[in-house]
C-alpha cells in the first residue's frame, strides 16, 4: 500500500466503502459494518502511523542538522578569519567569542543562516526521497496558472497578517504594560555591507521562503493530506507558526500559514505559495533594505503601498475567498481521532513539545 496516498472513503449514507447496510444481522449478535468499519479504522490508524512517524522524524533531524551544522560554520568561519585552522567545535566558539565584531555583523548571521538552512534542508530532502521513499514532485508539477494564483492571492495574505499582527501587537502591548515581556525577532541590519545586502536577499527573500514552503508545507501537507485535507493545513499552520520561537511572530505566521495552506491544497501545488512567500518577504523587508540603501521617501512609499495592499486584499477576499472552501472526505477515523493520531506519534509529540519548550524558555530567559 502506497501511504503517502492513501485514503479512506467511507462513501454516502447509509453505505460504508461500498457496503450497504441493509444486510441481515446475525442472530449472535455479529455486525458486519461495525466489524468493517473497525478494519477500515485500523487499517488507517496503522497508515497515520507510519507517515506521522516519517514526519516527526525529518522534522526533528531537520533541527538536529540545524545543530551540526552551525558548529560546521563555526569552524570554517573561524579558520577563514583566523588563517588557521580550528578543526575542534569548542576552538572555533572560542575563537569567535574573542571577535564580537564578527559574530555582530549581518554578513556572519545572514551567511550562517543561508549555509545551515541549505544543508539542513538538502539532508532532510535526501533521507525523504530515498530510504522513507516521500516525494514532494506531485507538490512542485509546474502550472502556468500557480504564478498567477501566488499573486493573485498574495493581497489577501497580507490583509490578513496585518490584522493578526496589530492584535498581537495589542496583547504584548498589555503584557509589557503588566511587566511580562515577549520577546521578537530581529531581521535588522548589523554592520552593513553590500555582501551582507546580498546574503540577505538571497536567505530572506530567495532560499528562505523555497526552503520552509518546502519543509513546512511541502513535507507535511504529503504526509498528512491522506488523512484529512483540513487535518493536514491546521497542522502545517501550527508548526509553522511555533517554529518561529516567539508569540508575535507565531500568532501571525499561524493564522497567515492557515491561507497558505488552503491555497496549497486547493492549487494541490506549492508552488503559489513559494510566490506568495517571497512576495510576503520583500514587501517585510521594504523597510531594511531602504534603510541601507538610502532610497528616497521610503516611508511614504511603504505606507502608499500598504494601504494599496490593504484594499486589494479586503476585494480578493470578498470576491475570491469562498474559492479556498473545501470538504473533505470521509474517513473511518473521526476528525477528533486523526488529530489525537498525530499529537501523541512519538516522534511529533516529540517535535511538538520542543518548539514549545523553546518559546517558553525564550520568554523566561527575557523575563528573568
Amino acid at each position: 500500500m502506497d501511504y503517502n496516498n492513501f485514503n479512506f472513503n467511507m462513501g454516502g449514507p447509509g453505505n460504508f466503502n461500498g457496503f450497504n447496510n441493509n444486510y441481515n444481522y446475525d442472530p449472535r449478535g455479529y455486525n458486519p459494518y461495525y466489524a468493517q468499519l473497525m478494519e477500515a479504522r485500523s487499517r488507517e490508524k496503522h497508515a497515520m502511523l507510519i507517515n506521522c512517524s516519517k514526519l516527526g522524524a525529518l522534522l526533528i533531524l531537520y533541527n538536529i542538522c540545524q545543530y551540526v551544522y552551525v558548529y560546521l560554520y563555526y569552524i570554517i568561519a573561524a579558520s577563514v578569519h583566523d588563517g588557521a585552522l580550528h578543526l575542534m567545535p569548542w576552538e572555533a566558539v572560542d575563537y569567535l567569542r574573542q571577535h564580537e565584531s564578527l559574530v555582530r555583523s549581518s554578513t556572519f548571521s545572514m551567511g550562517g543562516n543561508l549555509t545551515v538552512v541549505a544543508l539542513s534542508l538538502m539532508t532532510v530532502l535526501l533521507v525523504a526521497a530515498f530510504p522513507m521513499h516521500v516525494s514532494l514532485r506531485p507538490m512542485l508539477k509546474p502550472n502556468k496558472t500557480h504564478v498567477k494564483n501566488g499573486a493573485k492571492w498574495f493581497p489577501m495574505c497580507i490583509t490578513l497578517n496585518i490584522a493578526v499582527s496589530i492584535v498581537v501587537s495589542i496583547i504584548t502591548n498589555m503584557l509589557s504594560a503588566a511587566g511580562v515581556t515577549v520577546p521578537e525577532a530581529d531581521f535588522s541590519f548589523r554592520s552593513p555591507s553590500t555582501t551582507a545586502l546580498v546574503l540577505q536577499f538571497l536567505y530572506v527573500i530567495a532560499f528562505g521562503p523555497l526552503a520552509e514552503e518546502l519543509l513546512y508545507r511541502g513535507l507535511i501537507l504529503t504526509l498528512l493530506k491522506p488523512f484529512g485535507k483540513k487535518l493536514a493545513v491546521f497542522f502545517s499552520a501550527l508548526i509553522f507558526g511555533l517554529m518561529h520561537g516567539n508569540i508575535p511572530q507565531a500568532a501571525s505566521a499561524f493564522a497567515t500559514a492557515l491561507v497558505w495552506g488552503a491555497i496549497a491544497v486547493s492549487c494541490d501545488s506549492i508552488v503559489p505559495t513559494i510566490v506568495i512567500h517571497i512576495l510576503n518577504n520583500i514587501f517585510a523587508s521594504y523597510n531594511d533594505f531602504a534603510d541601507v540603501l538610502k532610497w528616497p521617501y521610503a516611508s511614504e512609499i511603504f505606507a502608499a503601498l500598504e494601504i494599496v495592499l490593504l484594499f486589494a486584499g479586503v476585494f480578493v477576499i470578498c470576491a475570491f475567498g469562498w474559492q479556498l472552501l473545501f470538504k473533505d472526505k470521509k474517513y473511518a477515523m473521526t476528525g477528533g481521532q486523526r488529530c489525537a493520531a498525530v499529537v501523541t506519534n512519538v516522534p511529533m509529540a516529540l517535535y511538538l513539545l520542543y518548539l514549545v519548550f523553546e518559546i517558553v524558555k525564550a520568554i523566561w530567559q527575557v523575563n528573568s
